[in-house]
This record gives structure tokens, sequence and C-alpha cells, in this order.
């Protein structure tokens, strides 16, 4: 489960755990969230939460949504990212006991391409997990365990993909961007696709590994 902290000039307004599936955020009383502030939109933003994870959607406002300081229309949301609503800012948090159902980011670190960005869920089950590794580009070599029940790959509102671990299988989903990757060689829709060993991953412009 996740929660949404609302705070004005550093001040805690409202705080809202995300319990269904559209939570909407906006000036009018219908809103899930109701902000009363001539900066924000009568339906200003959305949050869509699904087994992929929150994404924060902008719904047309006047004034824009962004995440972080960066203007969005789509975003996957991670563990304290900052939500920029009007003059209001809203944390998104993932409750300790059910992490390992919300994504939460981690240290860079987790790299594996030139504006590649890797995130990760809780522990999952203690067996020997599959490995991404990178075959092109100045990070040509590096590898990312896939030690987590869900790690998403790529650049928020350019390319993304979420590596779902079930068991001892692992499967691929286009998650964010219009620009969809591929697996060897074919698109990469939002429906799983089952990995196999070598089995190839094309995402923004970079070419990845699956080994497992």
């Amino acid at each position: 489960m996740a929660k949404i902290v609302v705070t004005f000039n550093g001040l805690v307004q409202q705080e809202l755990t995300i319990t269904k599936s559209r939570l909407t955020i906006g000036r009018r009383p219908s809103n899930d969230v109701v902000i009363d502030h001539l900066t924000v939109s009568g339906q200003h933003a959305a949050i869509d939460t699904s087994s992929n994870g929150s994404f924060v959607l902008d719904l047309g406002s006047t004034n824009g949504t962004m995440v972080n300081g960066q203007p969005v229309k789509k975003h996957l949301l991670q563990h304290d990212d900052i939500i920029d609503i009007g003059k209001y800012k809203l944390r998104f948090q993932v409750e300790k006991d059910t992490q390992g159902k919300v994504t939460q980011s981690v240290s860079p670190t987790a790299q594996v391409a030139a504006g590649v960005a890797a995130s990760v869920a809780a522990p999952a089950a203690a067996n020997m997990p599959a490995k991404v590794k990178v075959l092109t580009g100045a990070n040509a070599g590096k590898e990312l365990v896939l030690s987590k029940p869900v790690t998403t790959i790529g650049s928020p509102s350019v390319q993304v993909v979420a590596i779902t671990r079930q068991d001892k299988n692992y499967f691929i989903a286009h998650v964010e961007g219009t620009t969809k990757p591929k697996l060897n060689d074919v698109v990469i829709e939002s429906k799983p696709v089952q990995l196999k060993n070598n089995d190839v991953i094309e995402l923004n412009s970079a070419k990845l590994q699956f080994m497992g």
C-alpha cells in the first residue's frame, strides 16, 4: 500500500492512502485529493495504480504537473517522489509493511546505460536471481541482478520496462513511453512476455541481455 502526503509551504495539509486504481487530484470537490487553489485545475492530475506500479498522469491541466522538478505527462512513481501540483507538493510514499508490492527507488549504481535508471521493489525469495547485462555503449559489460520482485529499467517519461519475477520465471512488459522497446527484434507490449536465457532487450538505444 502507498500513500500521498500533501504539503503547502512545508506544512502537511493531508495524507491519503491509495486504495483504488485511480485517484484524482484537483480543485473540484469531486476529486479524491481536493486542493482549493487557483494554481490547480478543476481536475488537474490522477494517480493510476496497477500491478505495474503507480503512475501520475497530467489531465491537461493549465499549469502542468511536475515530478522532482521535471514536467511530466505520465510518470512511474518511486518511493519519496515529489509531485508538484500548483503551489502544493505531494510526496509519494510506500508504506513499510507493503513495500514488496510497490516499487521504490534505489541508488544510481543500478544504472545500466546512459539515461537508463533502474528501480526495484522489496527482496524476493532467496534463490539465485537472473541478471541483465549491458551489451552496448559506455556501460557495456555492466550487470544488474534481478533479485527483487519487480525491477523497472528505463528513462522516466521516455521508455520504461518492468521485469517481474514469479518463482523462477521472469516476465517483461512495457510500462511507460511512446516508443516501445523490443525483445529479440519484436516490439514489447504492455502484456507481460516471459524471458528466456540470452534474450536481447532493446531499450533507449541500448541492448541488454537477459541471463537466467
